[in-house]
Parts: structure tokens; sequence; C-alpha cells
């Protein structure tokens, strides 16, 4: 069993930080009283079985759990899946920014954009997205930027997001974004992770994470991390006792030439997944040590702490 350090790539944020109640947050939203939303993120309720909503976790917690789980570092991404002004994206910045500067460098963030409000068929200002992701990167030094196609109704290749894109090749920032089928009752299309080639494509330099694998379309989505260069799989929100076939197929060798171990990043999307029942699972696959080392912690520490 693979003994050294563990990096998670994708912790599931909602649940950390704090919350000022002159600026609400925009990642997360009361479903009471909403029958909707109720049905489709029931999932991620963030209430307690009283139907109050949970508290969150700080820094101090959070550190304490990845060590019980033998965890050294881990990205905080900021979700955003309904709409939200510039205000309540801010708020989610600032809070996973406070709990990342208690953490002694073992947690990065990943922000995101104000959602799309008006449909793919309208357009309006797409420099709303670069100044935002400029202000992450200026202010509390974010590595990347997170994208929620299926919720907001438009696929990673549409082309508003493009100036989005150049910005974050200009800043060394990379891309993480949401494939395959979601677990709430959104439309899968926009997750295909196809859409994905033409990004790659028109953006080489680009970092792309494409994270909760990508069942099931879980071939292309190692035909993409083969096919190109900075194209990478982050596992997030699976049990590693239940990667799909195809992946651990890449895990083990290679696809044209590209070792799969080179090509993926673990996370747990904690606490959706038990922190450390799954970096327990992860360290029992069988792989040789050096590609558990690779995709457990070498891929991400050089990506994000070596970059």
């Amino acid at each position: 069993m693979y003994a050294g350090p563990v990096a998670d790539g994708f912790l599931h944020t909602p649940w950390l930080g704090a919350e000022d109640p002159d600026f609400p947050r925009g990642d997360t939203v009361d479903w009471r009283g909403d029958a909707r939303l109720q049905r489709v993120m029931s999932t991620f309720n963030h209430t307690g079985a009283d139907g109050e909503p949970v508290g969150r976790i700080a820094a101090k917690q959070l550190l304490a759990q990845m060590d019980s789980a033998g965890v050294t570092c881990g990205i905080l991404p900021a979700k955003v899946y309904y709409r939200s002004s510039e205000e309540g994206v801010r708020a989610v910045h600032r809070a996973l920014a406070e709990v990342a500067a208690g953490s002694a460098g073992r947690l990065l963030c990943v922000g995101t954009i104000v959602p799309p409000e008006l449909g793919p068929g309208t357009y309006w200002d797409v420099m709303q997205t670069t100044r935002m992701l400029e202000e992450t990167r200026r202010d509390y030094g974010f590595v990347g930027t997170h994208l929620t196609p299926s919720p907001w109704g438009m696929a990673p290749n549409h082309k508003w997001f493009f100036p989005l894109y150049a910005k974050l090749v200009e800043l060394g920032m990379a891309l993480f974004v949401h494939v395959g089928m979601p677990g709430p009752l959104w439309p899968m299309q926009p997750h295909d992770p196809a859409h994905l080639d033409e990004v790659a494509l028109a953006f080489p330099e680009l970092r792309i994470i494409a994270h909760h694998i990508g069942d099931p379309w879980t071939d292309m989505s190692v035909r993409l991390a083969a096919k190109h260069p900075h194209v990478y799989i982050c596992t997030s929100a699976w049990s590693p006792k239940r990667y799909p076939e195809s992946l651990m197929e890449f895990l083990r060798g290679r696809w044209h030439g590209t070792a799969g171990s080179d090509k993926v990043l673990y996370a747990s999307d904690h606490p959706l997944l038990d922190m450390q029942r799954a970096t327990a699972d992860a360290r029992a696959m069988q792989l040789p040590d050096a590609k558990l080392a690779a995709v457990l912690h070498d891929n991400i520490q050089r990506l994000f702490w070596s970059a």
C-alpha cells in the first residue's frame, strides 16, 4: 500500500468559511419553500435534520480533517450553481481566501464567475468575467477559475467563455470544469467532455482540469487527456473503489503513448465523500507506488504548488 503524501485536488467548498450577513455568499441557496430547487439540489442540501442551515467549518477544522486522512494539501474551488450577483461571488472568494490564508500554504483556491443569466443566445459584457478573474489573482493569489456548465445551460466551448480562457492563459491560471453525468437533475449534455476538445485546441497553453471523471463518457475523457498536453482528469466525487474500468486501464498503462498516471489527479470532493475513507481506498489501489505517487500527490503538486 502506498504510504507517501496525498494531495486532494478538489474539496466541496460550500461547507467552508464564514458568512457575512451583509453580503450573502453566492454559492449556497436556501432550498426551503422552492419545490424546483428541492427536487434538483437535494443532493447538496445545506440544511440539517431540523431544516436549518448547517454551520460551516473553519480552516483549523478542515486542516485537522486533512491531518487525520494523511492529506498534506488541497484545492478549494468556488462553485456557484444558480443566479448570483457580483457581490455574492466576491463573498465566496473572500471566505475561501480567508480559509486558505490560515493554512500555512496547504490550501489553494480556485475562483468562479457570475453565472450567465441571459442564456447562450444573448450577448452581454464578457469582460465582466476577466475583470473578476484578475481580482482573484491579484488580491488572493487564486490559481484558477471553476465553471459549472450544466446548471448554467452553456457548454464550456461557448464563445462567451473564450475571453476568460485567454485571461487564464495570460495569468498562468487553470480552468476547472465539471464533466460527466451530473448528480442533480440538470441536463447532462453541457457536461460532455467532448466540448473541451475545441477549448484545448483554441488555447493549447491552458491547463484544463476535467473533474468528476466524465462518466458515462470516460473513454472520451481518457482520449482528451492523452491527446492534449494540458488536459487532466480529476477523480473528485468518485470513490476509488468505483473508478470506471477505462480510467483504471489508463492509470495502469498508456493510451497512444501517454501515461495515464501522468494525466490524472486524485480528489475526494469532501465532505460529499469522506476524505479519510476515500484517501485510504486510493492508497490501496492496485497500482505501482510510482504511479500512485504521481496520481495522489506529484501531479497536483507540480501543477499548482510548484508552478
